[in-house]
């Protein structure tokens, strides 16, 4: 009995030797799988990008992919909602026209959320405008310049008039702002794709404090207008830059009139 006890015993241990052999090198297997699949998609990445879509504005950001490749867990830590195996471009997805299609953000939100939400994580890298962006000196185009241009984007100029009871109207150089934009969706945001509406369209009605994601129109122009003037550095951004305040009558005259 001892000696079958034994050979039993001699047994069971040769099968657990056997079984976590096998385990082992199944584990060394699939690292060294693992391994050759993270070399073979990074292998063939670049270096840096070069961000430029932005460039009218700020000179383009050289972004180093390659190091990024080493302190992230993998290639979906960026390149999210990807078919597996594939990295497009952030582009690809959250241009002007893909975006507004789809409901997501556009592209300079989209780098700016993926970017400074991680560094903020991380405590480390980038997390200030101009620890990445450098501004261009831009040099605002002669309307002299610009009439000499047919516009194929809308008018040459707008009447902004709603506030006439106060001001004189206010001349918009439409088409000057189309040279200096990246593209219509700057201004004209919220739209569908290849739809320009007026911004009376949307933000004509009164402000509503409870919702305070829709300004009113003169809401709405104070802010895009000028807070685009103050990113740029460039541009109106006092009253009477932009108003001419109409001359009152005075009250005999207006009676005289009446």
């Amino acid at each position: 009995m001892t000696i079958n006890t034994k050979k039993g015993e001699m047994v069971i241990r040769k099968t657990l030797v056997t079984i976590i052999l096998g385990l082992v090198v199944c584990l060394l297997i699939a690292w060294y799988a693992g391994i050759s699949e993270e070399v073979s998609s990074t292998e063939n990445a670049p270096e840096t990008c070069t961000l430029g879509r932005l460039a009218k504005i700020y000179e383009p950001v050289e972004f180093p992919h390659e190091m990024h490749t080493y302190v992230t867990e993998d290639c979906a830590s960026c390149h999210h909602h990807s078919q597996e195996g594939e990295t497009p471009s952030c582009s690809e997805c959250h241009n002007a026209s893909s975006a507004k299609e789809r409901g997501i953000k556009g592209l300079k939100e989209a780098y700016h959320g993926n970017c400074i939400v991680c560094h903020r994580e991380m405590e480390t890298g980038p997390t200030g405008c101009a620890d990445c962006h450098v501004k261009k000196t831009i040099e605002t185009p002669k309307l002299s310049a610009v009439k000499k241009r047919v516009s194929k984007d809308g008018p040459e100029f707008c009447n902004l008039d709603n506030l006439e009871d106060e001001y004189d109207p206010v001349t918009f150089s439409h088409e000057m702002h189309t040279q200096v934009t990246e593209d219509c969706a700057t201004c004209h945001h919220h739209s569908p794709a290849g739809q320009t509406s007026s911004c009376g369209t949307c933000h004509g009605a009164p402000f509503d404090p409870g919702n305070l994601n829709m300004p009113g129109l003169k809401g709405a122009y104070h802010l895009q207008c000028m807070g685009c003037h103050k990113e740029m550095d460039s541009g109106p951004m006092g009253c009477t830059e932009c108003h001419a305040k109409k001359a009152k009558k005075l009250k005999s005259q207006k009676r005289n009139d009446d």
